[in-house]
């Protein structure tokens, strides 16, 4: 059986993106047999001009536990001033991965976001990437070598821009994560439930639960509309 492509395009940094490869890890053993995922980078600091915000990440970390108590997440544990400047490095080593086939690719896009949420680890350093691509290379058949050649020489670093570029000047995404399906359809964030977030103060003013199982609605927005479905 043939796989449907479906684009998702996320911010490494973005907590709502790290929710999204979460909950595709959990429904993987039922959808890699008809899906292919494609990482498309979208980075917030292109559109925002600016680098992750700390007191932003550290009052969205109070939150997330509501709409996913499972999710990994840790306080950052290192001084602030190791905190990482930008994301661009990592963006090019998921592309590095996804340069040789789904299953590194699918490994790296949770690899990186889980030693960021859940690990402390600085995505901007090289020697972090290459420690963290090192484990992908023992789960999967990653050639950790070429990956090394790939991201030194910049193989990919044009490709995430204009993926960024595409992204919010093109597609006009609505955000990260957003899934860009075979038919067309752009759908972000779903079974997110209603958050009010105030990013300017970093203040949660409200949310509201999704009220159905949040597994289901992606296994209807991924999987539904497949041929044979």
């Amino acid at each position: 059986m043939s796989r449907s492509t479906i684009e998702l395009y996320t911010s490494l940094e973005c907590p709502y993106a790290y929710l999204a490869t979460y909950r595709l890890r959990q429904l993987w053993p039922e959808l890699q047999n008809r899906v292919e995922i494609v990482w498309r980078a979208l980075s917030l600091e292109y559109i925002n001009k600016n680098g992750v915000s700390k007191p932003t990440h550290d009052a969205e970390l109070g939150f997330f536990p509501k709409i996913e108590p499972g999710l990994p997440l840790a306080d950052w544990p290192r001084p602030d001033w190791q905190w990482p400047v930008t994301m661009w490095p990592a963006f090019e080593a998921l592309a590095c991965a996804q340069g040789q086939g789904h299953d590194a690719a699918f490994a790296m896009s949770w690899t990186l976001r889980h030693a960021f949420f859940a690990e402390g680890r600085s995505l901007s350093l090289r020697h972090e990437l290459f420690e963290l691509a090192g484990q992908v290379a023992a789960e999967t058949d990653l050639d950790l070598d070429q990956f090394k050649r790939d991201w030194d020489s910049g193989r990919y670093k044009s490709q995430v821009i204009a993926e960024s570029r595409r992204g919010w000047r093109d597609l006009k995404l609505n955000g990260s994560a957003t899934f860009v399906l075979p038919d067309g359809r752009q759908v972000t964030n779903p079974a997110l439930g209603e958050v009010d977030f105030d990013e300017a103060n970093s203040v949660l003013r409200s949310y509201t639960p999704y009220p159905g199982d949040p597994l289901a609605a992606y296994r209807e927005m991924l999987i539904s509309r497949l041929p044979g479905s």
